[in-house]
C-alpha cells in the first residue's frame, strides 16, 4: 500500500498537533478549577478521545501524575482497577463477558442436573419395561 500523499501527512500532523495543545490546554483548566483530573474529564473538554489521551505517552503522563496528586475526590467515581492500558470499553465488554460466562455456567449445572433426572427417570422405565417383558 503507498504511503499518504505529503499533504494528507501535515493535515494528520496538524491535527495530532492540534489536539494535544487542547488536551493540555484543557489539563490545565482542570487542574486550576480544582476540578478531578481523569482521562473522561480531560478528554471531555479538549473534546478529543480518551484512547487518544490513553495512546499518547506525555499526556497519559501528565494526566495520571495528576490523578495520583489530587487522589479520589469525594463525590467522584473511583479510579477503575485493572491495567491503565486497558480503556473503558475493553473493561465494560470485559465485565459483561464475565457476566454471561457466570449465567452460562449455571445454566449447564442446570441443564446437568435436569439431564441426570431425565437418565434416571429413563433407567427405571427401561427396567419396568423388562419386566413386563419377561413375564
Amino acid at each position: 500500500m503507498s504511503p499518504l500523499p505529503e499533504h494528507l501527512q501535515q493535515a494528520t500532523r496538524s491535527r495530532t498537533e492540534a489536539a494535544e495543545k487542547h488536551a493540555r490546554a484543557a489539563l490545565t483548566q482542570l487542574a486550576k478549577a480544582g476540578e478531578p483530573v481523569t482521562f473522561t474529564a480531560v478528554a471531555r473538554e479538549a473534546a478529543v478521545s480518551t484512547d487518544f489521551l490513553y495512546k499518547h505517552p506525555e499526556l497519559r503522563t501528565l494526566i495520571e501524575r495528576h490523578r495520583m496528586k489530587g487522589g479520589h475526590v469525594p463525590g467522584t467515581r473511583p479510579p477503575e482497577t485493572g491495567p491503565p492500558s486497558t480503556s473503558a470499553a475493553v473493561r465494560a465488554l470485559s465485565a459483561r463477558l464475565a457476566q454471561q460466562r457466570q449465567a452460562y455456567q449455571e445454566e449447564v449445572s442446570l441443564l446437568r442436573k435436569a439431564l441426570e433426572v431425565a437418565q434416571g427417570e429413563n433407567l427405571t422405565l427401561r427396567r419396568r419395561l423388562a419386566q413386563y417383558e419377561a413375564d
